[in-house]
């Protein structure tokens, strides 16, 4: 029995980004970004939606430097949004179907269309299509998500950088947990959440002795809870890339049987014709004077 090949460096890369193929980052897909990167055509830091955190990330395997703002620490991933079809500009035309890499979006000519939240990755490949502008991206935030908003992230950017430790060594002797604050803080702040875990960041009990005898003032506790939820959310969206995988997939295998699918009768349309025809042009004057505005 022989064994698989490894992964080369480029599907290492492929298998670090969230799987939306939106194309923000120039070029028609994950797996032809990661190619780039690895060619050195293309900065990791390119995917929009996987923010510094996938940059950092991609960075450490193909061993270039990353070194984060304040800022991106602060906001590493951009909070998840999914597609919303607003019911009464929606006319049946079905071209948002075709566009999704996952058939997240369900309907038929002439009918009413519908998302399905689990199977959207918010990619915003069905928004350029629609001819009435009737999808929208709503956020859809989990309730652990590293954000400068938060209470942990509004505290890191009013205390005490990191940068103004003078490694007395305090906080250490300090922590029940037996852990190294300033490193595991210095981890959280690189965004290295292998790092972080591995210096045993789940460990943490966020009784915030070693606040209390920092010289300087560095919040450290907040580090620690903001790297917590940097950590829930990079198994959120490594998940959520696996699904989208599954669904590319098997949307992938129905559009093989595309010239099947197509021998199917289209759905009647309304029985009145007049009524029908007002409606869908007073939806493209929604549309219009959207776009006018």
């Amino acid at each position: 029995m022989t064994s698989s090949a490894s992964p080369s460096l480029a599907q290492r890369v492929c298998a670090l980004l969230p799987q939306t193929q939106c194309g923000a980052c120039g070029h028609p897909g994950c797996d032809p970004f990661a190619a780039a990167v690895v060619a050195g055509a293309s900065p990791p830091d390119a995917c929009t939606p996987g923010g510094a955190a996938v940059a950092q990330r991609i960075a450490a395997e193909i061993g270039q430097a990353f070194a984060p703002s304040l800022a991106e620490c602060l906001a590493p991933l951009p909070a998840p949004a999914i597609a919303r079809i607003r019911e009464a500009d929606c006319i049946g035309c079905t071209k948002c179907i075709d566009a999704c890499p996952t058939d997240a979006i369900v309907g038929a000519p002439r009918q009413l269309h519908g998302i399905l939240a689990a199977d959207c990755t918010g990619c915003g490949l069905c928004l350029p299509p629609c001819p009435v502008d009737c999808i929208e991206l709503t956020p859809h935030v989990p309730p652990v998500w590293p954000s400068a908003d938060a209470t942990a992230g509004r505290r890191i950017a009013a205390g005490t950088p990191l940068e103004a430790c003078t490694q007395c060594g305090l906080c250490g002797g300090q922590c029940p947990s037996a852990l190294a604050p300033r490193e595991l803080a210095l981890a959280v702040r690189h965004l290295d959440a292998e790092a972080a875990t591995g210096l045993g960041l789940s460990r943490c009990t966020e009784c915030r002795a070693c606040d209390a005898v920092c010289p300087v003032g560095i919040p450290l506790t907040d580090h620690f809870i903001h790297g917590k939820a940097l950590v829930t959310a990079l198994a959120h969206l490594s998940a959520g890339a696996a699904h989208a995988l599954e669904r590319q997939e098997a949307s992938q295998q129905r559009r093989a049987r595309a010239p099947v699918a197509a021998a199917v009768a289209l759905v009647a349309p309304p029985a009145d014709h007049h009524q029908a025809h007002a409606g869908v042009m007073e939806a493209l004057a929604r549309a219009r004077a959207r776009r006018a505005s």
